[in-house]
């Protein structure tokens, strides 16, 4: 009976494993993200907490984009004195290559950096930042630098007189990125690192909307989409792909993911209720969550707005 028990017990652990690693970040960690975003930016601490930690029981933790979870839970938990949860999620910044010189600077982690444990985490940070930096792939987070560089090359000045110049750019960089995706996955902060890298931020979301209109329905949308529900890509990627896609062929946006130049969402589809459902059904915000967001940011941000 005692071993039956032990069996059980390491099934249920290996299952629940199993299940997290493969969760789908769509149904399950999205949108308590968000909610806890707003939470914690409005500073009730404690609701933020008990959402992130829902988020964080049914997916491993990730940094969705303009979002920085993992750094806003260990500030959470530093208002909150959970130390130990606090220096775990700074450590999991720091393997991603983040510098702990932004998180000297918050007063908010004064008391965990003044402990014993954050006085040992300091030390060890040179170490676990080379560790980090070491399984970035540089040469890919250069080949992306300069497929960016070439993806803008004509588009700046002089676009018609050398279209046919840029759409051969734009022809390689689509099949490179087929081949990338293919050899290494999607080329987030994990695989080619993060602006902390060399101040410099390097992404391939650009050049995805570049793509012609039969490769980018069907591939990449749908494989963005594999990328987005297992953690890797950003919700954001997925939406400006297709809703740029719809706006170029003269049709309304479904997502909300553009702006008027003059204000308000470029040419949208007039069912709000419908725009959430298909924000949500691809892991971004419904429109109410996004704009107190953004209401936010302005209000922080004044002189950059």
């Amino acid at each position: 009976m005692k071993y039956f028990i032990i069996i059980l017990f390491i099934v249920f652990v290996s299952c629940k494993k199993e299940s997290k690693a493969e969760c789908d970040y769509i149904a399950n960690y999205y949108q308590k993200i968000y909610q806890a975003d707003i939470e914690f930016e409005t500073e009730n601490y404690k609701k933020a907490f008990e959402i992130y930690q829902e988020a964080f029981n049914s997916c491993e933790p990730i940094n969705t984009e303009a979002y920085n979870e993992l750094t806003n839970f260990a500030e959470t938990c530093a208002i909150l004195d959970k130390s130990e949860l606090a220096i775990e999620f700074i450590k999991k910044q720091i393997e991603r290559g983040y510098e702990i010189k932004w998180l000297q600077q918050n007063k908010n982690f004064d008391k965990i950096f003044a402990s014993e444990e954050g006085k040992k985490l300091i030390s060890e940070y040179d170490h676990l930042r080379n560790m980090a930096l070491s399984k970035i792939n540089l040469a890919l987070r250069e080949e992306i630098k300069q497929m960016k560089i070439e993806d803008q090359k004509y588009r700046n000045d002089n676009y018609q007189e050398n279209i046919n110049k840029q759409e051969k750019i734009d022809e390689y960089n689509t099949n490179r990125i087929i081949e990338i995706f293919n050899e290494f996955g999607y080329p987030n902060e994990t695989v080619i690192g993060s602006y902390s890298v060399n101040q410099t931020h390097v992404y391939i979301s650009t050049m995805l909307l570049h793509t012609s209109d039969s490769i980018r329905i069907n591939y990449f949308v749908p494989k963005i989409k594999e990328f987005v529900k297992n953690g890797t890509a950003s919700p954001s990627a997925l939406g400006t792909m297709i809703d740029q896609y719809y706006l170029y062929n003269g049709e309304p946006q479904i997502y909300g993911t553009y702006w008027a130049q003059g204000g308000g969402y470029a040419n949208m589809i007039d069912d709000l209720k419908k725009v959430d459902s298909n924000r949500i059904s691809i892991g971004l915000p419904p429109l109410e969550l996004k704009e107190k967001k953004d209401s936010i940011l302005k209000v922080r941000y004044s002189d950059l707005f």
